[in-house]
């Protein structure tokens, strides 16, 4: 089978399409026939060797983690899948045409859904809908400001807050704001001339997907006893003592039941993505450029087969 691959951490130009052996599943596991991989910047966080420390890797190493596909051949034990189902989740390699997932970290398709869009949502659908599910509207919050609110966490973590009757604030650049108004955002704050703190204050929940400086101002916003989620950095302790205001670096939780959920409101016509560039594995390089540089103002996906 194809799939690329490093052989050491480095620049775009180390992925390479390689021909390999097809991967045979365990117990509990699932071989999926990838038809379209999603691009996060997890992936060449991965590449570049940022996350060597925490994640040592084993090379020739295949890269991607989100996929969207079908059942290939199922492990021993499993009993909720068959060949031929339609599928999307987590791997490790799903720029490749096959790939081994874990029973636990896969969910259904439902019809009407392509692959295109199921290979986008794993990681930011699941790390929108876990923040505003279990951090902020479990607390009931009513007035939520998201950082990075065009991005592809961002963009989904508006709709989420929106199905839950959440008013929604945004930073992102000018030529989003017709994107983010579409989306139900009350208010559309230009991060590059526009100062966030001027304009919201006694907030109940700040989302953080930026980090840095952004992050520690968003304390001026938020009333004590509300919440700063960040998926960048643990929020200043200091910060936190003074203010009064929850801080809680977020880890994404894979699971299924997640994954269903996401893709029911996919299905209902509740969650939208925006889709900017669909590429063919052998050009996953650029795929991973768009993402790296910021220049695709959407979701990057890899049509595999």
């Amino acid at each position: 089978m194809k799939a690329v691959q490093i052989e050491k951490y480095g620049e775009a130009d180390e992925l390479k399409v390689q021909n390999v052996e097809n991967p045979k599943p365990k117990n509990n596991e699932i071989l999926v026939r990838i038809f379209d991989a999603g691009v996060n910047p997890f992936d060449w966080k991965v590449r570049r060797g940022y996350m060597k420390d925490i994640m040592p890797m084993n090379f020739p190493l295949t890269m991607g983690y989100d996929f969207a596909g079908e059942v290939a051949e199922v492990g021993s034990g499993i009993t909720d899948y068959k060949k031929g189902d339609k599928v999307f989740g987590f791997t490790q390699g799903a720029y490749a045409e096959y790939a081994i997932s874990d029973v636990n970290h896969i969910a259904k398709i439902p019809a009407g859904i392509s692959t295109e869009l199921a290979a986008s949502l794993p990681t930011p659908a699941l790390t929108a809908y876990q923040i505003i599910t279990n951090h902020i509207q479990a607390r009931g919050a009513k007035e939520v400001l998201i950082h990075g609110a065009a991005g592809s966490v961002g963009s989904i973590a508006v709709q989420v807050a929106k199905s839950y009757g959440i008013t929604v604030y945004g930073t992102a650049a000018k030529e989003d704001e017709s994107f983010l108004r579409d989306l139900g955002v009350t208010a559309v704050i230009d991060y590059k001339t526009q100062k966030f703190e001027q304009s919201c204050s006694n907030l109940d929940a700040i989302v953080d997907l930026v980090g840095g400086d952004t992050l520690t101002r968003s304390f001026q916003c938020v009333k004590k006893g509300g919440i700063i989620v960040s998926t960048v950095a643990q929020p200043p302790e200091n910060l936190v003592k003074e203010t009064g205001v929850e801080g809680k670096y977020f880890l994404t939780n894979q699971n299924s039941e997640d994954l269903t959920a996401i893709a029911k409101l996919v299905s209902d016509g509740k969650l939208k993505v925006r889709i900017s560039d669909v590429l063919p594995l052998e050009k996953a390089a650029e795929a991973q450029r768009l993402n790296e540089t910021g220049k695709a103002h959407g979701k990057v996906v890899i049509h595999v087969q």
